[in-house]
């Protein structure tokens, strides 16, 4: 009884210090890059596109791109801003470009709620959007119609747009040098 009491308890111990937890690649993100998407800018007037991913990570010399879902109810979202503007620099320096996304939220009833949030976790040091309809993630196949999102979620794609993968859920010790890390 002792042992299996202990191997439980040790299980438990070693998840909650453990690896971030990953999603296996649905179908719509097995092919070569990314389905193609677009997400509004917060003047909610520029948009950025899949093509235009691919264009800032050729100019910047981006190794990676991290599309960070997230919504302003999302604890975990909040925790995870903190450690990325924290790594800012380092993220930098490994050549990985972070895009924060707001999923299910509506760009004028919550925008400027959403803005707070992001300068308060994440300062100036990431760019955000908003996908009001979670329009991304269905086409990406992680979310299907009438589901919701689950927050935090964070694709990492190399920099031909490849998905290499998916973390959801609270971040674990691995964060954030999964994201710069050799797969």
């Amino acid at each position: 009884m002792r042992i299996i009491l202990l191997t439980v308890l040790m299980s438990v111990f070693s998840f909650a210090d453990g690896q971030s937890q990953r999603l296996e690649l649905p179908h719509e993100l097995q092919s070569n890059i990314i389905p193609n998407f677009f997400v509004l800018a917060s003047n909610n007037e520029d948009e950025l596109y899949r093509d235009d991913l691919k264009k800032n990570a050729e100019k910047a010399k981006a190794k990676r791109v991290v599309l960070s879902f997230f919504a302003t109810y999302c604890v975990s979202c909040k925790e995870e801003f903190a450690v990325l503007k924290k790594n800012s620099d380092r993220l930098k320096r490994e050549g990985v470009q972070v895009y924060l996304i707001n999923v299910g939220e509506d760009i004028h009833s919550q925008g400027e709620k959403v803005a707070e949030m992001v300068k308060k976790y994440a300062g100036n040091a990431f760019p955000f959007y908003f996908d009001p309809y979670v329009n991304s993630l269905k086409k990406f196949g992680l979310v299907k119609q009438n589901e919701e999102a689950k927050l935090p979620l964070t694709l990492i794609l190399d920099s031909d747009l490849r998905v290499l993968s998916i973390l959801i859920g609270e971040m674990g010790s691995d964060f954030p040098q999964i994201l710069w890390s050799e797969f």
